[in-house]
């Protein structure tokens, strides 16, 4: 067996971040959705399902998660989660990120 520990990609760290919430797999897929700013309309047409169960889904999110609309929920998985890891990102000059293999 091999163990690999690294620095975890955006894309992972959503996953993660969502499972410890104890989400159901329904739960955290339409949660990501919302993440990447989709309508409830859009959710339901991409997901196959209607737009009340997406809203039914997103009562529990919001729930577990301890918020109340999608706008504390995007707030609150950023602060927690993600902003902790910025503490200090490299920062061009006009605040833009750097990418890790630019030098200065």
């Amino acid at each position: 067996m091999v163990v690999s520990v690294g620095p975890t990609e955006p894309a992972e760290l959503t996953a993660l971040v969502l499972d410890v919430y104890g989400l159901s797999p329904r739960a955290r897929e339409i949660a990501q959705h919302v993440l990447l700013g989709r309508s409830t309309s859009e959710i339901a047409g991409h997901l196959g399902v209607s737009e009340y169960t997406v809203q039914d889904h997103l009562k529990q999110v919001f729930g577990k998660v301890g918020v109340r609309s999608r706008r504390e929920l995007v707030a609150e998985l950023f602060f927690r989660h993600y902003l902790p890891q910025l503490a200090h990102p490299p920062l061009s000059t006009d605040g833009r990120l750097l990418s890790p293999e630019h030098d200065g």
